[in-house]
């Protein structure tokens, strides 16, 4: 039985899938499975995978990111599993000091920091790893909790207990598994940076932020009472607020790359808390739009 079971879905990113499996093999720890659950890609990812002998390649088709990834967990035959999507990677050496950190047998769950990848020019950012108590994942519109996917890492006996992953979410899918599996295991903070995060402009999570906010909405608004504190009116408030904010910095951020996306969110900003349109950022928004590429684009 290997200690890792690397398991890594994958649909059209042969430009970025081969970064990935080389960083798995540059830990040099032969006591590991990579599984590919590929859902039948159309570009270059055969090719790529081809090229490496070792992999365990399932080709076909899925219901999703959740199903490949279900798929991998009841495969995967590792004491370790390691969730690394396609366009994703590990930094060196994390294998060897993940032995450390196991070694420990009251360590059921490790997460860490990541280093973000941006398109946008911009230097890579270290962004740290954050979770201190289960309940500010309730409050998901604040940044409370940060539990950056591939850089958790669980035991076999861990998944088996917390089950699959919801196939009917496809946005955060992940921040639900993690609030089953903190119901019953710890998660361990190593303060290191575990994992390399590509923020590509392309992927889902950044063009389609409402539809995470609405998913989160979906998972967690069952446990508002939770923390709510008997005043559900200033609770809904707070989120409002907390909502209006997280909306108009999605805005600015997109405001030149994708100028329709930002007018959207901004646009919804308004509708959580219209006493946004006067903060500053909104301001900034709109010397920040691409106006040519927003013009040309209702044309």
């Amino acid at each position: 039985m290997p200690f890792f079971s690397v398991i890594t879905p994958s649909f059209n990113q042969g430009a970025y899938i081969g970064e990935c499996v080389r960083s798995v093999l540059a830990q040099n720890d032969a006591d590991c499975e990579h599984l590919i659950f590929d859902n039948c890609s159309t570009d270059e990812t055969a090719a790529v995978l081809g090229g490496f002998p070792h992999l365990q390649v399932t080709r076909e088709k899925d219901r999703g990111q959740s199903d490949a990834v279900n798929r991998g967990f009841q495969a995967a035959t590792g004491e370790i599993i390691c969730w690394l999507n396609s366009d994703d990677a590990y930094p060196p050496g994390l294998f060897a000091r993940l032995r450390e950190v196991f070694a420990d047998p009251l360590v059921q769950v490790v997460f860490g920091d990541v280093t973000q990848i941006a398109y946008d020019g911009s230097a890579p950012q270290r962004v740290e790893g954050r979770f201190d108590r289960r309940e500010d994942m309730v409050r998901w519109w604040r940044s409370d909790v940060r539990l950056h996917q591939p850089a958790i890492f669980f035991r076999s006996s861990v998944q088996r207990a917390t089950g699959l992953l919801r196939e009917d979410l496809h946005l955060v899918m992940d921040y639900e598994y993690w609030w089953r599996m903190s119901e019953k295991f710890a998660f361990h903070y190593v303060p290191e940076v575990l994992a390399v995060q590509h923020r590509q402009p392309e992927s889902k999570t950044i063009l389609d932020w409402q539809g995470v906010f609405a998913e989160r909405e979906r998972v967690f608004s069952p446990f508002y009472s939770l923390v709510d504190g008997g005043n559900r009116q200033a609770f809904d408030q707070e989120r409002r607020q907390g909502l209006a904010e997280r909306y108009l910095g999605e805005a600015y951020h997109n405001a030149s790359t994708h100028p329709q996306a930002a007018i959207r969110a901004f646009v919804r900003s308004l509708k959580e808390a219209p006493a946004y349109g006067l903060h500053a950022r909104s301001l900034g928004l709109l010397r920040r739009l691409d106006w040519r590429r927003l013009l040309s684009s209702t044309k």
